[in-house]
């Protein structure tokens, strides 16, 4: 059975791992990568967007790169009868992408969307109401697609799959975001540690252009200052998390241990996890490891808006750098395990999951 992959939004080495398209190819299907964004949107915002690293452009099996309509519309006409195909770049309408699902209908292909980034529903009414308004909104954008399901995680991912899709099914996968085995640990002894979303090359501020931090080297200095504090309250050192985004080509963390792409095994084994806007940061959850979520002075008003974004925004709020104090770093060490396995359950995974997600998106494509 063939497994098309299409995207029509840039894909990084990070979020095409997580999907790994690599093991159904490896496990019985014919899989294969469409990466349609050529499409969608210019070449240079692209280039921009991978630029941070040499190899942050995901490839996948069979990888095909589209940069007009007409190609992709005369091989979605060739696909064998029983292709399925998961298409990655719509819950939410991002991309004028309406024509590839007309496609879809014309040549009857069968296909799945994805939910990762379950919406975060605040507590506050006013908020709430305005998340509301926008799913109708969103609803009327999708009413025309009819997928066979909707991939996604929690018990809140479910709910907001069902609202804007009623007619699909909901395949509940454990959260791809997250490493639910455990895994050995990569760096000797105790240690805090910090995951970096480095503000001196962030993709989507670069493919957009719009700045996360105006004055960098002051975030490292005070970053490093508070990093100082922590180290000599906790008797243990602070190691960075660097993000997969970017490699540093210069000492910005003060001679620190900067350890790349073992960011989730490295939370595992934390005594404490730093942090501001990055994904990896629900890992603390399932970890249950105490977090520290700090701001800085010079985040620009865009960088905020991702606290609010944030699943971790509602176990803890931001603290800026220069008000943190031992008093402050005290009363976090101890995270309410309730809350956090409420959170687990409402947005990562439901209770009822007990396969992988391999196993669960592969059994779904066989039986569809």
């Amino acid at each position: 059975m063939k497994f098309v992959f299409i995207n029509s939004l840039p894909t990084s080495k990070l979020f095409g791992e997580k999907i790994n398209a690599w093991w159904y190819s490896q496990n019985g299907l014919d899989a294969e990568f469409w990466d349609v964004a050529p499409i969608f949107w210019p070449e240079d915002r692209l280039e921009k967007y991978y630029g941070g690293k040499s190899d942050y452009r995901y490839i996948g099996p069979g990888h095909r790169k589209f940069d007009s309509r007409t190609d992709i519309i005369d091989e979605l006409s060739i696909l064998p009868q029983d292709t399925v195909v998961w298409y990655l770049g719509r819950f939410y309408p991002l991309v004028q992408d309406e024509w590839i699902f007309d496609e879809f209908h014309r040549h009857r292909i069968r296909y799945y969307l994805q939910h990762f980034d379950t919406r975060i529903v605040p507590s506050q009414f006013f908020k709430c109401l305005r998340g509301s308004l926008a799913s109708f909104k969103h609803r009327f954008s999708n009413r025309n697609l009819s997928p066979k399901g909707i991939v996604g995680s929690g018990r809140l991912g479910r709910q907001q799959s069902r609202a804007l899709f009623p007619g699909a099914g909901f395949v509940s996968i454990p959260s791809i975001m997250i490493e639910w085995q455990q895994i050995s640990s990569v760096f000797s002894g105790t240690y805090n540690l910090f995951v970096d979303e480095s503000v001196e090359y962030a993709p989507d501020a670069k493919m957009f252009d719009f700045a996360v931090c105006h004055d960098t080297d002051g975030y490292y200095e005070r970053l490093n200052h508070l990093f100082d504090q922590i180290e000599d309250w906790s008797g243990s050192p602070v190691v960075v998390a660097a993000s997969g985004k970017y490699q540093y080509d210069r000492d910005r963390f003060s001679g620190r241990h900067v350890i790349y792409g073992q960011t989730l095994p490295l939370i595992q084994h934390s005594n404490l996890v730093i942090g501001h806007t990055s994904l990896a940061l629900d890992q603390c959850l399932v970890s249950e490891k105490p977090i520290l979520i700090i701001d800085d002075p010079a985040f620009t008003e865009v960088k905020r808006s991702g606290f609010a974004d944030s699943l971790i925004n509602l176990l803890q709020k931001p603290k800026l750098v220069t008000e943190v104090t031992r008093s402050k770093y005290l009363q976090i060490l101890n995270p309410d395990i309730e809350i956090i396995h409420c959170l687990v359950r409402d947005y990562l995974k439901e209770d009822e999951v007990d396969s992988d997600y391999y196993s669960i998106v592969k059994n779904e494509v066989l039986t569809v």
